[in-house]
């Protein structure tokens, strides 16, 4: 499954199926912002899309790129979308969160399911001491909740007013991926 390549161990590139998940670099601005800047896509999201390159360009910089887990899914080498593990701090690095995003015109064929499910075999190797993987799921977003339960997580409840997002205080299912 992991492909090492010759590259250093900060920029491995870990294959499966169709798809690759490796580090973002500041040449994949373009086609982030092909799935950052699309409002279908970040519906659903916990930021918005981004309506500048430019201020793509300093998220990428600042929070993307130095960010222990935020990998890009590649397919045929072009990034395609994202997906990021943050682990828990204190009593709570027992485990960590994942979210993802895909561009559009790459919905429904399979890309989501083989990045989640890889970013999950890796993640719980390379995050110490984490032995349960979680994602939070608005109800209204099926596909989000149907590609989580393909790659072997399981709906655990659902949490009244649990998130505040774009404004609105919102219900959330809980998932989760348990080792």
């Amino acid at each position: 499954m992991e492909a090492n390549r010759g590259m250093t161990n900060k920029s491995r590139i870990f294959s499966v199926g169709q798809v690759e998940l490796r580090n973002f670099c500041p040449a994949d601005l373009e086609d982030f912002y092909e799935w950052a800047s699309n409002e279908e896509v970040t519906k659903f999201m916990t930021w918005e899309d981004f309506k500048s390159k430019q201020n793509l360009r300093e998220f990428l910089l600042k929070v993307v790129i130095p960010h222990p887990w935020f990998k890009a899914i590649c397919f045929r080498g072009k990034p395609i979308g994202h997906v990021m593990l943050k682990q828990g701090t204190g009593i709570h690095n027992c485990r960590a969160e994942m979210g993802y995003a895909i561009a559009r015109k790459y919905w429904g064929m399979g890309f989501t399911t083989e990045a989640v499910t890889t970013a999950l075999k890796i993640g719980f190797k390379e995050l110490k001491g984490v032995k349960r993987i979680e994602a939070l799921v608005l109800p209204e977003n099926v596909a989000s909740a149907r590609v989580l339960e393909k790659a072997g997580f399981v709906k655990e409840t659902f949490l009244r007013n649990y998130v505040n997002l774009k404004g609105a205080v919102r219900h959330c299912l809980l998932f989760s991926y348990v080792v």
